[in-house]
C-alpha cells in the first residue's frame, strides 16, 4: 500500500513538472518582450541601454534550460530510488522567479 502512494505522488510531481516546460516558455518570452521594450524609452546616445536586453534575455534562456533540466535529473535520480519527488516542481517554480529577478538585475 506504501509503494502505491509513492507512485501517486510522483506522478503528480511528473505532471507538474510539465506543466513548468510551457510556463517556462511564457515567462522567456514574457521576459524578452519586456525587457526589449523597457530599454525601448532611452532616445539619447547617453541613455542607452540595449546592450543589456541581450544579456537579460539570454540569462534568463540558459537559466531557464539549466533549472529544467536539473529538476529533471533530480526528479529522475529520486524516482530510481524510490523516493517522493513532489517537492522539486515547485522548488523549479522558485528557482524560475529567481532566474527572473536576475534576468532584471542583469538589465538594470
Amino acid at each position: 500500500m506504501a509503494r502505491r502512494g509513492v507512485e501517486g505522488w510522483n506522478i503528480a510531481a511528473f505532471v507538474l513538472y510539465v506543466l513548468l516546460i510551457p510556463a517556462a516558455f511564457i515567462e522567456f518570452m514574457m521576459s524578452a518582450l519586456g525587457f526589449g521594450m523597457a530599454t525601448d524609452g532611452c532616445h539619447d546616445a547617453a541613455c542607452d541601454a540595449s546592450y543589456h536586453e541581450e544579456a537579460a534575455i539570454i540569462t534568463v534562456g540558459i537559466g531557464l534550460v539549466v533549472v529544467l533540466v536539473a529538476t529533471g535529473a533530480v526528479m529522475l535520480y529520486g524516482l530510481t530510488r524510490g523516493k517522493i519527488v513532489i517537492v522539486w516542481p515547485f522548488v523549479a517554480a522558485a528557482a524560475m522567479v529567481g532566474v527572473f529577478v536576475l534576468g532584471t538585475a542583469v538589465l538594470h
